[in-house]
């Protein structure tokens, strides 16, 4: 029963996924609206923070072994 269960939520599950797959076409698809400048900002300080991040804890680990 429980299999029987289970497999009928899924397949419920999966009707919204194969309408919105329908729709979806090149004349449905949104437009292209961010500049190559935006994203590329983006990636310079999404790297930035998370090596800032890295340098932070080994900093403060490197404090923690001098005491």
């Amino acid at each position: 029963m429980k299999k029987i269960l289970s497999t009928v939520i899924f397949f419920l599950m999966s009707f919204p996924v194969l309408a919105a797959v329908s729709e979806m076409d090149a004349k449905s698809a949104p437009p292209e609206t961010v500049s190559t400048v935006y994203v590329v900002l983006f990636g310079i300080l999404f790297v930035g923070i998370v090596a800032g991040f890295f340098i932070y804890l080994w900093w403060s680990t490197k404090d923690k072994s001098d005491q």
